[in-house]
């Protein structure tokens, strides 16, 4: 299969990857120059616009980040509503709200293009090893044809309705696991504050009813070891979780939480860490407490 993928950041790139080691034929199109290079030199082609890609591709898939971006990628001049021809199938794998994803599926339904909201979940590693899992907003006949590509990097396909719902589905997700890092953060600067050894306490919640996958995530890896480096960054997340909120209050849903975590973040964003890890929000609540959780 013919692919156009634009979008080669942390998460696009090692999906790329996936999809010509199955055998796909890749076209990309991006700001990032390093990728590109990186990718025509491990056989992919380069297409000189987001036009000249649309227009040579059997299926578009796009990775970027914000909603303006994914409306400026898909509806914007140049993009796929413009420039896509009828029986395209088009896949926005970021993580949008839905009104912008329903936005974009009605336009570019009437241009014939079929369309999936399709967010991923698995984090660079999870692409890397080809464990992603695929949040399909979509018609089912869309989701089969494209099959074949999830099948290149991700493990597990949820299909959850039409057009808008794949998007809703991972803000909850995220919105769940973004307010528990800040929670946790919270936890383990409060322990190590009262005198406790941070991995005693880490295995004490491991093993007990606060054990979870994101736990597993963020202190082994990120507060025991110091390390900040991103998977995902604070602004990245805060967007999701502005997004939750926003449809929130859209549907009438008191959140009361979700606000609260924001705001650790933006502390965080304050002193200077908006292109860090998720995990660099625990860094101003040891500023404030005056410890340090970690080294292992």
């Amino acid at each position: 299969m013919r692919i156009g993928f634009v979008g080669l950041g942390l998460m696009g790139l090692p999906m790329v990857r996936r999809l010509m080691a199955a055998g796909h034929e890749l076209a990309v199109f991006s700001a990032s120059q390093e990728a590109v290079s990186a990718l025509v030199a491990e056989g992919a082609e380069a297409a000189a616009s987001l036009t000249e890609l649309v227009q040579g591709v059997e299926m578009f898939c796009s990775c970027r980040v914000t909603p303006d971006q994914s409306r400026a990628v898909f509806l914007g001049p140049g993009g796929v509503a413009e420039s896509g021809k009828p029986g395209l199938l088009a896949i926005d794998f970021a993580t949008v709200d839905p009104d912008t994803a329903t936005a974009i599926g009605a336009g570019l339904a009437a241009k014939g293009i079929g369309f999936l909201d399709a967010p991923i979940s698995g984090g660079p590693d999870g692409a890397a090893a080809g464990t992603l899992s695929v949040i399909c907003g979509g018609v089912l006949e869309d989701v089969a044809r494209a099959q074949p590509l999830f099948d290149a990097f991700c493990k597990r396909v949820f299909h959850m309705g039409p057009v808008g719902t794949g998007v809703t589905a991972k803000l909850c997700n995220n919105m769940i696991s973004i307010t528990t890092h800040a929670l946790l953060a919270e936890a383990m600067v409060l322990g190590v504050k009262a005198g406790i050894e941070p991995r005693a306490l880490y295995e004490v919640l491991r093993n007990s009813s606060a054990g979870s996958r994101t736990l597993e995530r963020v202190v082994p890896a990120h507060f025991l070891t110091r390390d900040f480096r991103p998977a995902a960054t604070v602004s990245l997340i805060m967007k999701d979780l502005e997004c939750a909120i926003a449809v929130a209050a859209a549907k009438g849903v008191p959140l009361h939480l979700p606000p609260v975590a924001l705001a650790r973040y933006a502390e965080a964003v304050a002193q200077g860490h908006a292109e860090d890890d998720i995990a660099a929000v625990i860094l101003p609540l040891e500023r404030a407490a005056g410890v340090k959780v970690g080294p292992a």
